[in-house]
């Protein structure tokens, strides 16, 4: 039986082995809309999670033989390029006839990168619902995709790009990802973001960011627009993931899910009704936050909140663009504190700006301000950002030979990607990030209070798992 499309989240580098010991996998919500979309519009779509299920080449190959499909879909991350271009390889020497469609933020920067291999047939540009449904309707009924919006292909061996795509306005449309096509028992949370041992299921209630911080590529795809889902849409979704798969612990991915305050309170205050059993995190700017939101998110499950920190050093914050302060984010802490909520403070070392003095500075405000976690990653230039078109233009970066395997920021195994630093060598930027790593997490009195908090065995698992990533980061050498 043939499938219209089998939908792909390719496994990450090997040099991602110490952050897969550390983090959680959840849900590829990408692929997932995109394959509600499609089926909503009459194409049988099936996924397979290779982040998740980390199949041999011979055993995905068998599965995509079983499914004998006309078309593939691959969501490229940064990180993943290169293991998205073996699948595709994979695809081909299955037949050479199924086209190969390449999504997600890789294409939508580069997609002439992608396109240089023989393998990549069309990718996608931007947001990929609409995109994808054109695509496949053309494709299985053999017609022209000339005049599709917001997408790249090879014609003759020459790189076409048609008209960008617009936005979609209202997301209420988009039906809930295809959940039931996922392997749902398997997905967990990253070590310190585990609050049960229930099942768990990752959320956005929005897309888009309308901040401009140098070192981030998201508005790439998004454009600065931000739109929102209403609360009885986002409540829907998550009242059908508990009944359906009993979930009870949920993760927002919004990039702040407070940025519209009153939309949030009222989600807040369903889930307090609706959803009394069930707990989540979330992410938050330091400038959104105050005490009384802080108190109906801990009364409607709220357990912790992770805040973009970025550094202790007011000079690097201007000079990313964060427009946040420093006294912000002692203030987000506290609040916090004086909720019984968690807080998790991410901290990014190596910014071209940054200096030994301004490292100093991070590590004694991080150890002041005392968050129950911190994540210190090595500055990495993500295509689509402020950062990486800069050092493009400077003539630091060549993308025609970059090795994407190593464009991880956050507990690589391979030294950073790019020496775009002045002050700082990579060599020095691996000893800050280890040391602030051992500075902060073993400390006898943080040891103590996590031992205190450790209330049932998922605890002490994830606390475990987080222990390992930090002593493989520390045994772990980098060569050139």
């Amino acid at each position: 039986m043939t499938t219209d499309i089998v939908l792909i989240s390719p496994h990450q580098p090997k040099t991602a082995n110490i952050l897969r010991t550390a983090s959680g996998i959840t849900q590829p919500l990408s692929i997932s809309y995109i394959a509600s979309f499609l089926i909503k519009n009459g194409y049988s779509v099936k996924i397979i999670d290779n982040d998740i299920e980390n199949l041999s080449p011979i055993d995905l190959e068998t599965r995509i033989r079983k499914f004998n499909p006309i078309s593939v879909g691959i969501t490229v991350s940064t990180s993943s390029t290169n293991t998205a271009i073996e699948i595709a390889k994979i695809v081909k020497k299955i037949n050479g006839a199924i086209k190969v469609i390449a999504g997600g933020i890789q294409p939508t920067i580069l997609p002439h990168i992608l396109l240089k291999n023989n393998e990549i047939d069309i990718c996608v540009i931007g947001e990929g619902e609409i995109t994808s449904l054109e695509l496949l309707t053309a494709i299985k009924y053999n017609r022209d995709i000339s005049k599709i919006n917001g997408i790249a292909y090879k014609k003759n061996g020459e790189i076409k790009i048609t008209e960008p795509r617009k936005l979609i306005d209202n997301l209420d449309k988009l039906p809930i990802p295809a959940y039931e096509l996922l392997p749902m028992n398997r997905y967990t949370l990253p070590a310190s973001r585990r609050l049960t041992s229930y099942p768990i299921a990752s959320v956005i209630t929005s897309r888009g960011c309308p901040y401009l911080c140098k070192f981030c590529s998201h508005n790439t795809v998004f454009k600065n627009k931000v739109r929102f889902r209403s609360p009885e849409n986002v409540l829907e979704e998550m009242k059908y993931l508990r009944k359906k798969f009993d979930v009870r612990e949920f993760i927002f991915w919004d990039d702040s899910i407070l940025l519209d305050k009153n939309r949030a309170i009222k989600i807040f205050n369903m889930i307090k009704e609706e959803l009394p059993d069930i707990y989540f995190t979330c992410s938050s700017r330091v400038d959104h936050i105050n005490e009384g939101i802080a108190k109906l998110m801990y009364e409607a499950g709220c357990r912790m909140i992770l805040f973009g920190a970025e550094s202790g050093s007011q000079k690097i914050l201007d000079s990313i663009n964060k427009q946040i302060t420093v006294g912000q984010i002692i203030k987000a802490v506290e609040i916090c504190r004086n909720n019984k909520i968690m807080s998790f403070c991410s901290f990014i070392i190596g910014t071209p700006e940054e200096t030994k003095e301004t490292l100093e500075e991070t590590r004694r405000f991080v150890l002041k301000l005392d968050p129950d976690f911190a994540i210190f990653t090595i500055f990495t230039p993500l295509p689509g950002s402020y950062y990486f078109n800069r050092l493009i233009n400077n003539g630091k970066i060549d993308i025609g030979s970059a090795n994407w395997n190593d464009y991880i920021n956050l507990l690589s195994s391979s030294a950073p990607a790019a020496s775009v630093n002045i002050d700082l060598t990579k060599e020095e930027l691996v000893y800050y990030q280890k040391k602030l790593f051992r500075d902060f997490y073993l400390r006898a009195s943080y040891i103590l209070k996590r031992i205190k908090k450790i209330k049932n065995k998922q605890m002490f698992y994830q606390t475990i798992r987080g222990v390992k990533a930090i002593i493989k980061l520390e045994a772990n050498k980098f060569y050139e």
